[in-house]
């Protein structure tokens, strides 16, 4: 009776013994763990650009069509356009800095799903910023942004293919029966459903089908603009221009470098930036101007009343092949013109105060076709104005 007593005495002191251990071991550990591993929700900002969108909420419920700006944009939503639909989704750091993290840019008859945005919680964490999305079918453009606080990362699921993503620009085509991925800066890790791998980096891209097909790097269209980002200095690559008044320089918005052109006053003011290429062209098939552009203010309704003083203006010189100088142009404003003003087909109405995303036409089919490239010019015109540009590009596939 006493050795079982004993026995069971020695028991619960080893046990206690044991969790005394676990508890004061176990428990810094865990701390530790959750100090390095817990994260919170990103803000999420959804941005209509063009027509109307369809949102669900948190992957649950009906689509509800969407016309103005909304933050209630919870992990699992799906974001749907039409044809004629455009928006933007910008991913921020919650809190009183608002870091932008990522962009995605969803072009006409997308489907993108918001599968995850998470920030560490806690400043100690090794863990990136990271943004999860799956694009079902369509076009999307995504953004990664690093912070001054960490690195930022995404991870982009399509159909046939997953892909991890560093700073960078990257766009992402999916189809029924492939997807085309292309890295325009920065590098990705691309995994097909097959479980082949592959990295790819500026200027690359890769197609992925359904089957055996093992993808391969391929070339992506060549930009031949230089510093149309605006990472660098604007004396790289560019000349700066004034008439009368204005000024352009480089401002960070939204963690997104871009030029920003203002003036405030009366009377005709134009600046600009312009780049000079004298590049020949005659061997691609397609050429497409891509650019981000914000109006955030204008005095003058339109594009003035001759039409010629939008906020923003795309101006590309070029060579035809019979040797004639021709002048293609594109131009951008916010506030509706007066009934009275004129207003050239070129010029594009887009919403005040929100990035907004263009493509050309191929400009290699105008008729007749460019043989030579001479130069590209970004102005403002008007009276006082306030507007930024950034990711310009003049895409070139052979």
């Amino acid at each position: 009776m006493t050795q079982n007593r004993e026995r069971l005495a020695w028991i619960i002191l080893l046990i206690s013994f044991a969790l005394c251990v676990a508890i004061a071991v176990g428990t810094p550990l865990g701390i530790r763990q959750f100090l390095l591993t817990s994260t919170r929700r990103q803000a999420i900002l959804l941005q209509p650009q063009k027509g109307t969108l369809s949102l669900q909420r948190g992957g649950r419920g009906d689509f509800l069509a969407l016309r103005d700006p909304t933050w209630d944009v919870p992990e699992r939503s799906v974001v749907m356009t039409d044809s004629a639909a455009q928006a933007i989704l910008t991913f921020q750091v919650p809190g009183r800095n608002s870091e932008t993290v990522a962009t995605a840019q969803l072009y006409g008859e997308t489907r993108l799903t918001v599968l995850a945005a998470r920030t560490p919680r806690f400043r100690m964490s090794p863990l990136p910023h990271r943004v999860t999305l799956g694009v079902e079918a369509g076009r999307a453009r995504i953004t990664v942004l690093p912070t001054e606080s960490r690195a930022s990362e995404a991870v982009l699921r399509a159909p046939h293919l997953t892909a991890l993503l560093k700073a960078g620009s990257y766009e992402v085509r999916g189809y029924s029966s492939l997807t085309e991925f292309i890295v325009r800066e920065g590098e990705a890790q691309v995994t097909d459903s097959r479980g082949h791998s592959l990295s790819l980096k500026s200027a690359q891209r890769t197609i992925v089908q359904a089957g055996n097909i093992a993808p391969q790097v391929l070339p992506a269209a060549r930009n031949l603009l230089v510093n149309g980002d605006f990472q660098q200095p604007l004396s790289v690559g560019w000349e700066t221009y004034t008439v009368e008044a204005g000024t352009v320089q480089i401002s960070t918005i939204a963690g997104r470098p871009a030029a920003w052109f203002v003036r405030e006053g009366i009377g005709h003011a134009e600046v600009g930036i312009r780049q000079t290429l004298n590049y020949d062209i005659q061997d691609f098939t397609s050429l497409v101007l891509h650019l981000n552009v914000m109006v955030r203010g204008q005095s003058l309704p339109g594009c003035g009343m001759a039409g010629s003083e939008c906020p923003i203006i795309v101006k590309v010189e070029y060579q035809d092949i019979h040797g004639g100088d021709r002048t293609w142009y594109r131009g951008f404003y916010s506030v509706p013109k007066a009934a009275t003003d004129y207003l050239y087909e070129w010029s594009e109405q887009i919403p005040l105060q929100t990035w907004t995303s263009y493509d050309s036409d191929n400009l290699m089919e105008l008729d007749p076709p460019p043989a030579r490239i001479k130069a590209v010019t970004i102005y403002a015109s008007g009276h006082s104005f306030d507007a930024l540009v950034t990711e310009v590009e003049l895409l070139a596939q052979e």
